[in-house]
């Protein structure tokens, strides 16, 4: 409602990412001006990076502009800039690009960076798996290192063709078998001089196994899936320090490999630090269970840079995609009732259960009662969330084209390199 000098309030979404798309488009018809600024012009779908990388999808598919998908929305503003401060006390962010802008609401859904644990060298040498940009620069550099070993043979020894993936959760599984696929079915066509069993994939994980937080039984599949297809598994294993063609393990074991994908963990947005609170696990922002911060009730955390307890479990929620689309579009609905006069709500998470492909045709499932799901079943269940997931009907097109015609032909008509000199 607009105030005595007929403003209308301001509510400022800092993130374009599932959080603050979804707090957005619960606004569309606030009596407010709603303003979300991040740092890209386009929102980048992540769960599907790892098939970017890969070869199996087209850039567009996985980015869309952020302001064609409020064109339907008038109170609605898109500004591409990085916040630099926020000021609580003075309800203001400061930008690097623009000036600062003054809220009345705030919903911070800056989402996470990736967390190297300190190793040695992984800032510098490793790929990790979060951003537009991460996916962009592996397929690349994955290209030019299948090239560089057909021009040099020698390179292969020295593990050119290697790649190590670093994490045994979604991200590293979804990375290794996808990588798999991509040796098995496209390069061994592309490189028929190039001997393919010394072309090795390994996952390195400090655990005692894969994908644990799923059941015993989907654990026992991915693992036979994956050594099925020539991965190899190093459990119990931790990283030491990167190098640009080496891979030193804590138990001595060095490993030759020019490619390390970072897969083991985030941490919140460094601007979580200016918030004044206690940051809570991997330097996340605790929020109230209606999702605001403790002490600032305009304020509303959302997405991988909150933690977020679960009111059922008392458990902090994981840094899912699903996660942050329901808390954002819950934000966006409280925020619009405190606009109307009303109190807020608590959030509540729909679990629709934890799902994960290993690669084509093989996928997990846990719903929320116990029971699973793998194999084709899954996997056909996974690309139907997915899809349903993704921003506009033109994407879901896309990727099903993209899906399609991999299915069939094991082709990925991606892999052109345009700056063959980069690496």
């Amino acid at each position: 409602m607009a105030d005595a000098d007929g403003k209308r309030p301001v509510v400022l979404i800092l993130g374009g990412g599932f959080g603050g798309l979804g707090a957005a488009r619960k606004l569309k018809h606030a009596d407010a001006d709603v303003v979300l600024v991040d740092d890209h012009d386009f929102h980048t779908f992540q769960p599907m990076l790892y098939q970017l990388a890969t070869d199996v999808i087209e850039t567009s598919a996985v980015a869309h502009p952020l302001r064609d998908l409020f064109h339907d929305q008038p109170n609605a503003r898109i500004h591409q800039a990085t916040a630099t401060a926020i000021d609580l006390e003075r309800r203001r962010v400061e930008f690097e690009q623009m000036d600062a802008i003054d809220y009345d609401y705030l919903v911070i859904g800056l989402g996470a960076q990736v967390n190297y644990f300190g190793v040695e060298g992984a800032d510098e040498h490793a790929f990790p798996m979060y951003t537009l940009n991460d996916a962009v620069r592996l397929k690349e550099h994955v290209l030019r290192r299948w090239e560089a070993a057909d021009r040099d043979p020698s390179l292969i020894d020295d593990g050119a063709l290697r790649v190590v993936v670093v994490g045994g959760g979604p991200t590293g599984v979804e990375s290794i078998g996808a990588l798999s696929e991509l040796y098995r079915s496209v390069f061994s066509k592309d490189y028929p001089g190039v001997p393919m069993d010394q072309a090795q994939l390994t996952i390195v994980e400090a655990g005692p196994t894969l994908f644990s937080m799923f059941d015993s039984k989907l654990q026992d599949y991915t693992h036979e899936t994956l050594g099925n297809w020539g991965v190899e598994i190093l459990l119990g294993e931790v990283v030491e320090s990167v190098a640009r063609t080496r891979v030193k393990l804590k138990s001595g074991t060095e490993l030759r490999a020019h490619t390390l994908v970072w897969g083991a963990g985030l941490q919140a947005h460094p601007l979580a630090d200016e918030i004044g609170v206690e940051l809570v696990r991997g330097r996340r922002i605790p929020v109230r269970p209606d999702l605001r911060i403790a002490d600032h009730p305009e304020v509303f955390a959302v997405g991988d840079i909150a933690a977020i307890t679960d009111a059922k479990s008392g458990e902090v929620l994981p840094q899912l995609g699903s996660v942050a689309l329901q808390a954002g579009e819950h934000a966006g609905e409280n925020i619009a009732a405190l606009l109307a006069g009303k109190a807020t709500e608590p959030f509540e998470y729909r679990d629709k259960g934890t799902m994960a492909t290993i690669g084509p045709g093989a996928a997990v499932i846990q719903f929320p009662r116990g029971r699973t799901m793998k194999g084709k079943a899954a996997f056909l269940a996974w690309g139907a969330v997915h899809l349903a997931l993704l921003s506009t009907g033109e994407d879901r097109t896309k990727a099903m084209l993209d899906w399609t015609w991999a299915g069939f032909t094991h082709d990925r008509e991606g892999r052109i390199l345009v700056d063959d000199d980069a690496d």
